[in-house]
C-alpha cells in the first residue's frame, strides 16, 4: 500500500482502513459468543445448559489427537547449498529451539489456542520480543480483522488488525516516556469493557497467565445469564494495533490507536517484528478457501447437541411421569386438589362413600428403545468429526484381530490426519518464528559437534523447521513406531536413536542405563575360543 505522507490525511487512512478491516467484527462476535455457549454448556447463550454436554469431551478428544504438547519436536532442515561446516551447529540449535519452545510456555499456549479454534472457527497466538526471545499470547478472532476475509493466507493480508483492552493506569505508565502523554492521555475515552466472546472460566485460570487481555474474576453463575464472563472493576481502554503493508518499506508499518481515534506510535520507520512478518500465527483447523475465517467444529455439532437436548428432556419427562404418574380420581366430589395430595404423600390414604369411585394411575408406556436414539446421535457426533470408535479407543462390532482393528483405525483417522497437517503446518510457521527471532536477539554462545563455538545469528539463513516425525499428533505415532523399528532391525539406527524416535517414558532414564551397560560390555573381558578338541587315532 501506499501510506499518505499528510499527517491528517493519514490518521484518516488508518482510520478507514480499521472500519474496513472490521466490517464483520460485531457479527462474527455474536457468532462467536454463541459458539462459546455451546462448547461450554451445550446450550445458546438464553438457554438452559444442557443435561449432558456432548460437544465439550468432543472437542477436547478431537485436540488430543491433533496436538501433544508433551510429543511435539520440531527438527531443522538445511537447504541443499549450505556448507558442511552448517551441519556440525545443527544438533545443538535444534536443542535450544525445542527448549526455547518449551521455556516460553508456547507448548502450553499453543493447546490452549488450538482448542479455541475448533471452538470457534480459527484462533490467533500472538509473539511478543521479550528479553532476547518471545512470549506468545492467545488472541481470539473477535479481537482480529483483516481487509480480504475472501484472501485465506496471513501473509497475503495488506491490513492486520488487533484490538485489545488495557486499563487507564497501565496505559498511563507505558506513556510515561511518550512526549504528548498529558493530550494524549486527556483525548482517549475509557469505559467498562463486558466481552461476550473471550473463552474464560474454567480456562480463564489457565489462561490468566497467558493472555494478558483477560481481567477479572470468574462467575461460576450456570442458570443465569452470566456464564463464566469476566466482571471487571476498573475501566479499560480500547486500543487497536494496526499492521498495513508499507510498498515503499516492503514491512509492515505499525500503528497504535486508542479510543475513539487517538493515534499514540505511527511506526513509519521502526521495524516491530521481524521485517516482511507478522508476529500472529493463525490456527484454523478447517480452512475454507475463500473465507479467511474458515469453519468451527462447534457449528457442525450444534443440531445434533439441540436434538440430544430435546430426547434427553422427554426421555427425563417420562421417567418422571413413572415414578409420579398423573392420578386419575374418578367418583370423588369436593375439592380433588386435597384429596389428591392426601393420596400421594407418605402413608396417604382417601376414602369415599362412592359405591363407584376410582383412583387410576396414568403411568406412561416405557419405549424399549428409549435411549437408541441417543446412541444414534453420539454415532453422529463421531462421524462428524472423523473420528472412529476405534480411534478414540471405544470397541467396534465385527473387529476380528488386532490387525483388522489397526487397519480401521488407519482409515477412520484419514480425516483427522487431514487437519492435524494443518496444525502442524501452523506450529512449524510459529517455530521459523521463534528461530528467526533467536538469530537477531539472542547472544547465546553455543558449541557444535565439531567443538567450534558461534551465536544463533552466525547460523545459516537458508533453513526450514519441521515438525520432527510429525510428533505433533498421537494419530502419527503408529506409523512412527513401525518405522523405527524396520529402521532398527535394518541396522539403518542404533538403539539410542530408536529411543529417540519412541520417546518411551523416562527416556533419558533409559539412554543413560543403555550407555552403562554398552560401556560395561566394552570393558568386560571377551572370552577366548576354546581350542577344538584332539582327534583320537583310529588303529
Amino acid at each position: 500500500m501506499i501510506i499518505p505522507t499528510d499527517a491528517v490525511e493519514r490518521e484518516r487512512f488508518y482510520l478507514d482502513l480499521i472500519e474496513k478491516c472490521y466490517v464483520s467484527r460485531d457479527d462474527r462476535r455474536g457468532d462467536y459468543a454463541s459458539l462459546r455457549s455451546y462448547y461450554l454448556f451445550g446450550a445458546g447463550p438464553n438457554d438452559s445448559p444442557a443435561h449432558f454436554n456432548k460437544i465439550y469431551p468432543h472437542i477436547d478428544q478431537l485436540v488430543s489427537f491433533m496436538y501433544s504438547a508433551d510429543t511435539t519436536r520440531f527438527s531443522i532442515n538445511l537447504g541443499a547449498g549450505v556448507k558442511d561446516e552448517e551441519h556440525n551447529k545443527v544438533p545443538v540449535l535444534t536443542h535450544y529451539l525445542n527448549d526455547e519452545w518449551n521455556n516460553s510456555n508456547a507448548d502450553q499456549v499453543f493447546g490452549i489456542a488450538l482448542t479455541w479454534a475448533f471452538a470457534y472457527n480459527c484462533s490467533f497466538v500472538k509473539l511478543i520480543r521479550r528479553n532476547k526471545g518471545l512470549t506468545p499470547y492467545m488472541v481470539n478472532p473477535g479481537d482480529i480483522g483483516v481487509l480480504r476475509e475472501d484472501v485465506m493466507y496471513t501473509d497475503r493480508q495488506e491490513a492486520f488488525v488487533h484490538t485489545y483492552y488495557i486499563t487507564r493506569s497501565d496505559l498511563a505508565a507505558r506513556l510515561y516516556s511518550h512526549p504528548k502523554r498529558k493530550d494524549l492521555m486527556r483525548r482517549i475515552t475509557a469505559s467498562k469493557y463486558k466481552p461476550t466472546e473471550i473463552p474464560n472460566g474454567v480456562d480463564k485460570i489457565i489462561m490468566s497467565a497467558v493472555d494478558p487481555n483477560i481481567y477479572g474474576n470468574v462467575n461460576l453463575d450456570l442458570s443465569g445469564t452470566n456464564r463464566m464472563k469476566p466482571e471487571v472493576a476498573e475501566d479499560t481502554i480500547e486500543m487497536r494495533e494496526l499492521y498495513v503493508w508499507n510498498d515503499q518499506t516492503h514491512d509492515y508499518q505499525v500503528v497504535t490507536i486508542a479510543d475513539p481515534d487517538v493515534v499514540i506510535y505511527d511506526r513509519s520507520n521502526e521495524s516491530m517484528f521481524i521485517k516482511g512478518e507478522l508476529p500472529f500465527i493463525q490456527l484454523c483447523p478447517n480452512p475454507m478457501p475463500d473465507y479467511y475465517w474458515g469453519q468451527s467444529e462447534v457449528s457442525r455439532l450444534i443440531y445434533l447437541q439441540d436434538m440430544r437436548n430435546k430426547r434427553m428432556a422427554e426421555i427425563l419427562d417420562l421417567l418422571s411421569k413413572q415414578v409420579a404418574p398423573p392420578t386419575s380420581l374418578m367418583g370423588f366430589t369436593g375439592i380433588l386438589d386435597e384429596k389428591n395430595f392426601a393420596l400421594n404423600r407418605a402413608g396417604g390414604l382417601l376414602s369415599t362413600d362412592m359405591p363407584n369411585a376410582k383412583v387410576e394411575r396414568l403411568a406412561p408406556n416405557m419405549p424399549q428403545d428409549l435411549f437408541k436414539e441417543l446412541n444414534e446421535i453420539d454415532n453422529m457426533f463421531a462421524e462428524a468429526s472423523g473420528i472412529s470408535s476405534v480411534l478414540s479407543g471405544r470397541g467396534e462390532s465385527g473387529v476380528r484381530s488386532q490387525g483388522h482393528a489397526s487397519q480401521l483405525a488407519r482409515l477412520g483417522s484419514s480425516r483427522a490426519k487431514k487437519r492435524a497437517l494443518v496444525v502442524e503446518d501452523a506450529l512449524e510457521k510459529m517455530a521459523t518464528l521463534y528461530l528467526k527471532v533467536m538469530q537477531q536477539d539472542d547472544t547465546t554462545v553455543l558449541t557444535g559437534v565439531d567443538g567450534l563455538r558461534f551465536l544463533p545469528e552466525q547460523f545459516t539463513k537458508d533453513y526450514v523447521v519441521k515438525v520432527d516425525a510429525h510428533s505433533n499428533s498421537p494419530i502419527f505415532m503408529e506409523d512412527l513406531r513401525s518405522l523405527a523399528f524396520n529402521l532398527f532391525k535394518a541396522q539403518a539406527i542404533d538403539k539410542e536413536s530408536l529411543l529417540d524416535l519412541l520417546e518411551p517414558p523416562m527416556k533419558q532414564l533409559l539412554k543413560d542405563k543403555l550407555k552403562k551397560a554398552e560401556k560395561k560390555g566394552a570393558e568386560s573381558p571377551q572370552p577366548q575360543p576354546s581350542a577344538p578338541p584332539a582327534l583320537k587315532k583310529v588303529s
